[in-house]
């Protein structure tokens, strides 16, 4: 275990240091930061047939066992995005900052009427004209880097769709090759978000590793059809280490993960895009159906799964699009104990239009259903809609 964690610490810092100490450092700032403000006003409201969690945005259906079935109607602009964009020349380098939150931090905590800002990024991308970039700060998991575009505020998370946001060092190599073509490698040391529990000694399991997760991309893209054509894979390891959190031994458990990629252009107007992934211990990257870890008495187990999805996405010359999708996360069964969520699939239409002065709205219908261990199985119909003015 040791052997292994210093092998893939010393990895990691080693394509950090190559990395600058070839691209020469940044120099002194030579040019006075470029600011841009971005965003968007955003009014979600949903009604669902079934209890959802967590109704906001859909994860997966409860079960008739916890809840008697009844309809729900939501209604919130905690989606509401605020952000800024700074830039500035370094020496021979290209200085890229972004900072970006909405207001689902602390949900579930505050009123409805009352949220909280929740940061989404922060960070600073120094990018050089040789192809290499090392970003600092919290961005997107470098895993699963494509979503679909659902007017639900979790795009297909804990449904199929994984990967999120955290604190992470990253480095970046694009190899610019002929006809616009691009081949591009980014490996990242990322903060591991564990697991917390109550017993003698409270703390973080991710944070009591020791050591940071680390997360690997390989991608090409091509012209197509007038756009971009994508193919890659990607996949991340890291460990999550109780210690006596559960009262027992301590016990280490790995997380990881290994998918793929795509997006073909179908024509001038229509797009098919999905991933598919395999992976143990994937709850904080928002998979397994919100299931990592499985704990029995003072014991604990990881959870496997297999999952993706796919969208079909159609635009006019109009404004409009229609989008038809389909997702599913499906956790191994022995993997878990009695009300486990066992499976969880969505399939959706999305209909949106933009018109003139940065107004969209939108209409979303959706079809869910988690299975559940010994338990009565979740089904809901959704109807989502949303009216967004970006600036």
């Amino acid at each position: 275990m040791k052997v292994r964690t210093w092998m893939r610490t010393g990895l990691i810092l080693t394509l950090s240091l190559v990395a600058w100490v070839s691209m020469g450092g940044v120099a002194s700032a030579q040019d006075k930061p470029q600011l841009a403000w971005y965003g968007y006003v955003k009014l979600d409201a949903a009604w669902d047939e079934g209890l959802m969690s967590t109704g906001n945005y859909a994860r997966w259906v409860v079960t008739q066992d916890a809840v008697n079935e009844h309809s729900h109607f939501n209604m919130t602009a905690r989606q509401t995005r605020l952000g800024f964009n700074v830039s500035a020349k370094s020496g021979g380098a290209t200085l890229n900052a972004r900072w970006e939150s909405d207001f689902y931090g602390g949900a579930g905590a505050a009123a409805e009427n009352r949220n909280a800002l929740q940061v989404r990024h922060a960070y600073v991308d120094v990018v050089w004209p040789s192809g290499w970039s090392i970003l600092a700060g919290q961005a997107s998991d470098v895993i699963s880097p494509l979503a679909p575009g659902t007017l639900n505020y979790t795009v297909a998370w804990w449904g199929g769709n994984i990967g999120y946001r955290r604190p992470q060092l990253r480095v970046t190599r694009r190899v610019k090759m002929e006809g616009s073509r691009e081949f591009r490698i980014e490996a990242a040391a990322t903060r591991t978000i564990g697991d917390e529990f109550v017993a003698a000694d409270p703390g973080d399991a991710g944070a009591d590793a020791g050591v940071p997760s680390f997360q690997g991309l390989m991608g090409f893209t091509a012209p197509l059809s007038g756009r971009s054509f994508g193919l890659g894979v990607y996949g991340h390891v890291g460990d999550e280490n109780l210690h006596e959190e559960l009262g027992g031994a301590p016990q280490s458990l790995n997380s990881s993960s290994l998918g793929m990629y795509l997006t073909l252009p179908m024509g001038a107007n229509a797009t098919l895009a999905g991933e598919a992934w395999a992976g143990a211990n994937m709850d904080d990257y928002l998979g397994g159906v919100g299931q990592g870890i499985r704990i029995s008495g003072t014991t604990a187990s990881k959870v496997t799964a297999q999952g993706g999805w796919a969208e079909l996405a159609l635009r006019s010359k109009g404004g409009s699009q229609v989008a038809f999708g389909y997702s599913v996360d499906d956790p191994e069964d022995g993997d878990l104990g009695k009300g486990g969520r066992s499976f969880n699939r969505a399939f959706w239409t999305t209909l949106t239009r933009d018109a003139p002065g940065g107004l969209r709205y939108g209409v979303e219908l959706s079809n869910w259903e988690t299975r559940y261990l010994q338990m009565t199985t979740g089904k809901s119909w959704r109807v989502q809609t949303s009216v967004q003015f970006s600036f």
